[in-house]
């Protein structure tokens, strides 16, 4: 896989992982509001689940991401 491929994907993945993250966050706080929106999809339960799960995973995407930038800065 090419270095711009590569460094496209983690960016994508990272951002969906904020983003869930974020989701099931707010579904422990607001939990209520949450799961009207979603249709009772998400529950207090498992956006704690989720959000628990997630961490590592989330940690390591972002490490990656950063040492990306580290690694490959851009030019120009």
């Amino acid at each position: 896989m090419e270095r711009k491929t590569t460094k496209k994907a983690v960016q994508i993945t990272l951002i969906i992982m904020i983003f869930i993250v974020i989701i099931s966050g707010l579904g422990i706080t607001y939990y209520r509001s949450i799961e009207l929106i979603t249709g009772g999809l998400l529950d207090k339960t498992l956006s704690f689940q989720l959000h628990t799960l997630l961490f590592l995973p989330f940690l390591l995407i972002l490490l990656i991401h950063i040492f990306f930038s580290w690694l490959w800065p851009k030019k120009g």
